[in-house]
């Protein structure tokens, strides 16, 4: 049988299920492309005398590569296994939610503590956050609680931040994306 994982983090879902299968095929982006799926096809279709277990990894699975994907989890080939890994069941058409069983990991939340106001930031703060060693998730949320509380951002905080968020989803550097953030509060404060 299919699998698909819902995760809250799925970069710790994607290690975790590393160590469980063997004989495993990762297949991973941010979205799902076509291309992806054809490589996909031709792994699945390999022969092989042991269970094969293929991860196809994704934030997005676009719609079209969904529906190619569709006739190859209604018929999979011999000793192949779909481990699909998103987060979002509804990052998934109800075609393909049907012909796999859903499994959700929830992992919990590290508490986010902010201890400066972020209309108050020094040099020395930033450089506290540039040394911390941050896992993708906590990074995405310590940005999302830091621009809860900055007061009347200007645009290029917004931008700054949603542009962060993203960045964090492709996997960027952690020490840019945070200098990125910590230099616009600072422009909106003033302070440079």
């Amino acid at each position: 049988m299919n699998i698909a994982y819902i995760s809250n983090d799925i970069d710790k879902t994607k290690e975790e299920l590393l160590e469980k299968y063997s004989n495993i095929y990762v297949f991973e982006d941010i979205d799902l492309k076509l291309n992806l799926v054809k490589e996909i096809k031709e792994e699945a279709y390999l022969t092989t005398d042991v269970e094969k277990y293929i991860l196809i990894k994704a934030v997005n699975f676009r719609i079209e590569s969904q529906n190619a994907l569709l006739k190859l989890l209604e018929e999979s080939p011999d000793k192949v296994t779909f481990l699909l890994l998103t987060t979002s069941k509804y990052s998934l058409l109800e075609t393909i939610r049907s012909r796999v069983e859903i499994k959700t990991i929830h992992y919990q939340e590290a508490e986010i503590k902010i201890d400066f106001l972020p209309e108050r930031i020094t040099t020395k703060n930033i450089y506290e956050l540039l040394k911390k060693e941050w896992s993708k998730v906590e990074l995405k949320q310590f940005i999302m609680e830091l621009f809860k509380r900055i007061k009347n951002p200007n645009q290029r905080v917004l931008d700054n931040f949603e542009l962060a968020i993203k960045l964090v989803d492709l996997n960027g550097d952690k020490q840019a994306i945070l200098s990125l953030i910590t230099l616009a509060i600072r422009d909106n404060n003033g302070n440079i």
